[in-house]
């Protein structure tokens, strides 16, 4: 070994423990840091922190498992008792950030028997000499450098990670009695490996079908019978009894996530395997995560039966999800099989090095150069972190189409719209604003409301008539219009829920509007009879459809202000309206892009929104109305000097919901005109 190797590496061997924890105290402030600033942000927009802040507070207000968001005890959607051991906790400081720290630090603690996994493992090459504790030491740190653990932090927050912990405490003392045989310390192993197997099933109901595979691979690897009967016994009776309690307190009265597989029984068995291999969600899933460790884990596949049971729970769902598994936290099922499958690979892979297996110069001069071997695993590692998680979103010019671009003026608008709201009042909102409004039991979803069910329900999604107050996102409208295709009426069931609770617009700015009980003269849209007369009119007389079914026929004058009501009178605020006619009937989405250029005709600013803001697309609306929608543009405190504002209307059909980098649902809107550019003005903007 060179003498270059030895000082860093006799330093390793002799503090390991001590570099792996400062290793996961820069994990766990670097992903702490990130969650609380995604969730300043309100970034956290997939309902899921949401409901599980609300049941955490439920057992403070005496309310136990119930969410309002859901209409439903919790029990009802997943068995997951280890929320009374992270409940004291969370009531010593009442706050979802709690929940994003706690899940931060139990991502953060794997990393500890993954250790000791791969050091038992290397330290059992007895006819050659690994660097056990280095080698080791690397894989625990790649697996705190590993895209898919940042993924599973940063989107949402969900109890599924935490049983990472004892899955892998689980899988050490599983190898650590294959190499003590017949031994007290055997039966020890034993022992705690049924521990940590009974802790891993408190997480959630179908960890249970892991713990199981456990035993199939003790018989696999012909191990004693209590082995393979333990795991398989304890797995299949957690499974049972979980199933009988989330069936209990699930309103249908059963497991309502078998929907997924209801087409199984639909089908023959041609269009079942067509189904199964034909599905390229499925292919993504498995070279995503193979991709994750670089393949390794082909060097020894037998461990990859401990992941069987995600697979197939991902594999035969009907409309594809497997694409996803891997940008959310349902990696986390596949992480034990593949570290495990991954460490002996690295051993496989030694092996092979060490008999010449690779007889050729490609052999010679890759795995012969240590160096080299180094800086080709760490630039693998750093484009994966990269590419493949979330930390790309902080690399600028990187990844534009996917990057979640903050505005910090739009996140000071929904904390001010936020802080209107009584803590006492109901609330209908988009899914950001619910985890800031966990306290309140009566708060509902805009997604629920929207599809007018609740999930894998017959059972009406109705929010509370005492209902306040609704605090909307717009963009969350546009998204839900383009991924829930099958729910076309559910802009009708927003505009009917707030014609119902007779709630008025009390403010809004840019995408964000709020509705309230006390009557206001403000409006997004009105529907008129004919155009308005008015000195401050502009009449376009052009299409602004290039098919002709959506006409722009006038606008009025812009008028900027730095004061639209008496929450949001800090803001730079464009605002005019648009009047639109419907010339026959359309099924179309559209939205309209506002553009300001400065007088060298460099775009200052470019912003898309909902026609309608999304409560009342082209498709609802009547020929031969006008219909007025009025616009609050946030305009950057930035700019100053004169603007030329154009408007350009854009065909939005096939946009949809997509998963930034962040790990936070955005709304992609295809940029394909449906006209040209409409000149609606110029503005002058003074110095601040």
């Amino acid at each position: 070994m060179s003498s270059a190797y030895k000082k860093p590496l006799n330093f390793i061997n002799r503090h390991p423990i001590r570099l792996l924890s400062i290793g996961m105290l820069i994990y766990i402030a670097v992903f702490t840091y990130i969650s609380f600033w995604k969730y300043d942000n309100f970034l956290y927009n997939a309902l899921d922190l949401g409901i599980y802040a609300q049941v955490f507070e439920s057992f403070g207000s005496g309310n136990y498992w119930y969410s309002s968001i859901q209409q439903s005890s919790y029990l009802g959607d997943h068995f997951e008792p280890f929320i009374l051991a992270l409940l004291p906790f969370y009531l010593l400081i009442p706050h979802p950030k709690t929940l994003l720290v706690l899940q931060t630090i139990f991502l953060a603690l794997p990393a500890i028997p993954i250790f000791f996994i791969a050091r038992t493992i290397f330290q059992q090459a007895t006819s050659y000499k690994l660097p056990a504790t280095s080698l080791s030491l690397g894989i625990a740190f790649f697996y705190l450098l590993n895209p898919l653990v940042h993924n599973i932090n940063l989107f949402e927050f969900h109890l599924l990670p935490f049983s990472l912990v004892f899955l892998f405490c689980a899988t050490y003392f599983y190898i650590k009695a294959n190499y003590s045989p017949q031994t007290t310390r055997h039966k020890l192993h034993y022992f705690w490996f049924l521990l940590f197997c009974f802790l891993a099933l408190l997480i959630r109901e179908d960890i249970s079908l892991i713990i199981f595979m456990f035993g199939v691979l003790a018989l696999i690897e012909r191990r004693r019978w209590y082995w393979v009967a333990a795991p398989m016994l304890m797995g299949a009776w957690w499974f049972l009894l979980s199933m009988g309690i989330i069936s209990a307190f699930n309103t249908e009265g059963s497991y309502k996530f078998l929907t997924y597989y209801s087409w199984i029984f639909q089908v023959n068995p041609l269009q079942f395997i067509a189904h199964f291999v034909g599905k390229i969600d499925n292919w993504e899933m498995i070279f995503g995560l193979l991709l994750a460790f670089l393949f390794l884990p082909l060097f020894k596949t037998r461990f990859l039966i401990l992941a069987l049971p995600p697979f197939l729970q991902f594999a035969l769902v009907n409309g594809g999800s497997g694409g996803t598994v891997f940008t959310t936290h349902y990696a986390a099922y596949f992480l034990p099989a593949l570290f495990l499958a991954g460490i002996f690979g690295v051993k496989q892979l030694a092996d092979y090095m060490r008999i010449d297996y690779f007889k050729n110069k490609a052999y010679g001069f890759v795995f012969k150069d240590r160096g080299l071997l180094i800086t080709i695993f760490s630039m693998a590692m750093i484009g994966l972190i990269i590419f493949f998680g979330p930390l790309g979103n902080f690399i600028p010019y990187f990844s534009i189409d996917k990057k979640r671009m903050v505005n910090n003026e739009e996140t000071k608008i929904q904390k001010a719209l936020v802080n209107i709201i009584p803590i006492e009042s109901d609330a209908m909102l988009s899914s950001a604003y619910l985890p800031e409004r966990s306290a309140s039991q009566n708060d509902s979803a805009l997604f629920w409301t929207f599809k007018g069910f609740k999930q894998f329900s017959s059972s009406p999604y109705i929010p509370p008539y005492s209902t306040g107050y609704a605090l909307i996102d717009s963009e969350d409208l546009s998204g839900f219009i383009f991924s829930l295709k099958e729910y076309e009426n559910g802009d009708d069931r927003i505009r009917n829920f707030i014609k119902m609770r007779k709630l008025f617009v009390q403010d809004y700015a840019d995408r964000f509007i709020l509705f309230s009980k006390k009557p206001t003269q403000e409006s997004l849209y009105e529907i008129l009879d004919s155009l308005p007369e008015g000195p401050d009119l502009v009449k376009d007389g052009q299409s602004a459809d290039k098919n002709g079914q959506v006409k722009l026929t006038a606008h009025n004058e812009l008028k900027f202000s730095q004061t639209t009501g008496s929450s949001l009178n800090q803001f730079s605020i464009l605002s005019f309206s648009l009047f639109w006619e419907k010339m026959e009937n359309t099924d179309k989405i559209y939205a309209i892009n506002i553009l300001a250029r400065a007088e060298n005709e460099k775009i200052a600013l470019n912003k898309i929104y909902p026609l309608g803001y999304g409560l009342y697309p082209a498709s609802d609306w009547e020929i031969g109305k006008i219909i007025q929608t009025n616009q609050h543009t946030l305009l950057p405190g930035s700019l100053k000097g004169e603007y030329k504002i154009y408007l350009r209307l854009i065909d939005a059909t096939d946009g949809g919901f997509v998963l930034d980098q962040m790990r936070s649902d955005t709304v992609l809107i295809p940029d394909k005109s449906a006209s040209g550019e409409v000149f609606l003005g110029a503005i002058t903007l003074p110095h601040k």
